[in-house]
């Protein structure tokens, strides 16, 4: 059964059946796929239209794999974890386990693994490179991880992916750099691609998308999708040029980051990674290379520009726009907490935000956190970041701050400190203040856009939040101050990206993490109940960042995209109705259930 979703009604093709529904009773509720399913069973739907698997007899023969390496000249990689050194057999090799096990806590190996991610329990941890007592354990080499893997460097190697995957009905997945929070770079019993090595760069000052003559020239650059922020920062300074980064330098530019939207250090003054996209290069989910702008296939340059990853096709590069390189401060901001008096500490916090949107107007943006300091006592620390200004100009900008905080009740219980660093220019500022993070966390990440009116309306309500939500599993409050004036000027541009972004000043993470697998549950369970919940009640009308949310979040349709998801869904159903790509809570995977032992099945009702 096709599904048909338009703004009033959902129309299940050859059936002759329309149900009406409301847009936004679609974006708010689940409650539709009950009906749906029951109508769906009624008529036939073949609930055993799953994925193939290599134990069925539907696997492609090691004559078909074969054949495939041979059309990507070579490119095809079986499945071997790292970590097999590190266990009794043929591999076993303990130096080879120990410079693994040091290498694999830090991101850049990941981006250099074909199949690794930033947090392995996605790939079902497949020998962890533990080594010494564990040398004897078992290393399934399988679990959530790819059969097979294609290291694309060209399109026509990815085009030779996709339809191989489409043929054989074998799930399909995409690594860029695997720094990916929610398992999409992840998939038992797949065929990955992974386009590391897909990184050229070429710049220019008069960028005219095609067959877009009117269109202005921009100063701009078109990357390959394995592009790393570092390296591009690196090679566009000789050009006089910045770019809208992340702030991790070993995240990749336009995989999942930018086609999920993509905040950015900078992003108050020029807008998110997804704003500055003029041209996308891609290979379809029926394996057909185009070209994606405003003037041709402009659906799906709408659709990657915040609909998110490895679900419209595989980016296999993408023109982004550069601008004059400018002299970065950065305001370094301490606050703690010297007394017992929590009360007062989330007072201050609520403070605190409340005056978010007129610092980030007056052009400061950046990072704040919210944690345990180690003594029992609760700190706030930010790195706050002014683009073309100086120390004494951002200091001027939290002068009310501090005036509130040492002449008003806070004196007696919190202490500051601050200090200011001035860069000559955005690529000194970007190799020295951001590094590689660790990986291999267990940690979910509930999370929430903060508006002007959720961040200032109700400061006594939003301090009892904070202070409710506080707990032992709770790791750290993330402010990521990246939205405001920056975000808001690219409001009236047609694109899937949440609309929320562009009223958001502070997009909010409650980190919770548990150090034994016997404290998952209950964490998660938290996450959930606690966390989210409350977020919720403290921003119900805007949504979260669907890159850093909580895993299997209620209502994730409206949360990730508001009233964009009718369109992404519709569009999702047109171009790949058999679902050739799929990840967890990504456009259309309501129509799939995948079960624990990893087998991927459409759902009755689709």
């Amino acid at each position: 059964m096709f599904l048909v979703i338009d703004k009033d009604y959902i129309k299940a093709e050859g059936t002759g059946r329309t149900f009406p529904i409301p847009a936004m009773q679609f974006l708010t509720s689940l409650n539709y796929l009950s009906s749906l399913r029951i109508f769906a069973e009624a008529t036939g739907n073949n609930p055993d239209d799953c994925k193939c698997q290599p134990s069925q007899r539907c696997w492609p023969d090691s004559h078909a794999w074969s054949r495939l390496n041979k059309t990507t000249n070579g490119a095809l990689l079986k499945t071997v974890p790292p970590g097999i050194v590190c266990y009794q057999g043929p591999a076993y090799d303990k130096e080879a386990c120990e410079k693994i096990s040091e290498e694999s806590k830090y991101h850049t190996w990941i981006t250099q693994s074909p199949f690794n991610v930033m947090q392995p329990g996605w790939n079902g941890n497949p020998c962890p490179p533990t080594g010494g007592a564990e040398a004897n354990g078992t290393c399934n080499t399988l679990l959530g991880s790819p059969v097979y893997v294609i290291n694309a460097t060209n399109p026509s190697q990815v085009e030779a992916g996709v339809k191989f995957a489409k043929k054989y009905n074998i799930r399909l997945i995409v690594k860029n750099t695997g720094h990916e929070f929610l398992g999409r770079s992840s998939g038992a019993h797949s065929l990955s691609i992974w386009t590391h090595y897909m990184r050229d760069a070429d710049f220019t000052e008069s960028f005219k998308p095609k067959k877009c003559s009117k269109a202005k020239a921009h100063s701009a650059v078109t990357i390959g999708s394995g592009m790393q922020w570092k390296d591009l920062v690196l090679l566009a300074h000789p050009y006089g040029k910045l770019v809208v980064t992340g702030g991790n330098p070993t995240v990749g530019c336009i995989g999942g980051f930018m086609q999920g939207g993509g905040h950015s250090p900078i992003g108050s003054k020029y807008g998110m990674a997804v704003d500055q996209v003029l041209e996308i290069n891609l290979v379809t989910p029926s394996g057909q290379y185009i070209t994606a702008n405003e003037c041709e296939n402009s659906e799906y340059f709408w659709a990657l520009r915040g609909g998110g990853g490895g679900t419209f096709g595989v980016v296999t590069s993408a023109t982004i726009r550069t601008y004059p390189t400018q002299p970065i401060t950065i305001l370094s901001q301490n606050f703690t907490l010297t007394s017992d008096d929590t009360d007062i500490w989330w007072d201050w916090m609520a403070y605190v935000h409340s005056d978010i949107p007129r610092i980030s107007e007056a052009g400061l943006m950046g990072y704040s956190f919210i944690f345990d300091n180690g003594t029992g006592k609760v700190g706030w620390a930010a790195a706050l970041t002014m683009v073309n200004g100086t120390a004494e100009e951002a200091s001027d900008i939290l002068k009310p701050l501090y005036a509130n905080l040492t002449n008003g009740k806070y004196k007696d219980h919190i202490i500051y400190d601050q200090q200011t660093y001035t860069f000559p220019d955005f690529m000194t500022y970007f190799v020295n203040f951001f590094r590689a993070e660790r990986v291999g966390s267990t940690a979910v990440l509930p999370s929430r856009l903060l508006d002007a009116r959720a961040l200032t309306e109700d400061p006594a309500f939003f301090a009892a939040t904070l202070k409710k939500m506080w707990s032992p599993y709770v790791g750290a409050y993330l402010g990521h101050i990246v939205g405001g004036p920056g975000v808001a000027q690219h409001k009236n541009v047609d694109m899937a990206l949440n609309p929320a972004w562009r009223r958001t000043y502070n997009h909010f993470i409650a980190a919770a993490g548990w150090d034994t697998p016997d404290l998952r549950d209950a964490v998660v369970d938290h996450a959930r109940n606690v966390l989210e919940y409350n977020l919720r009640k403290l921003a119900p009308e805007t949504g979260q960042y669907l890159n850093e949310a909580l895993y299997g979040s209620e209502g994730w349709q409206a949360a990730n995209w508001g009233s964009n998801y009718p369109r992404l869904f519709s569009f999702k159903n047109k171009i790949d109705p058999n679902g050739v790509l799929y990840c967890f809570n990504c456009v259309g995977s309501e129509k799939w259930v995948e079960s624990a032992n990893g087998s991927l099945c459409r759902a009755s009702w689709a």
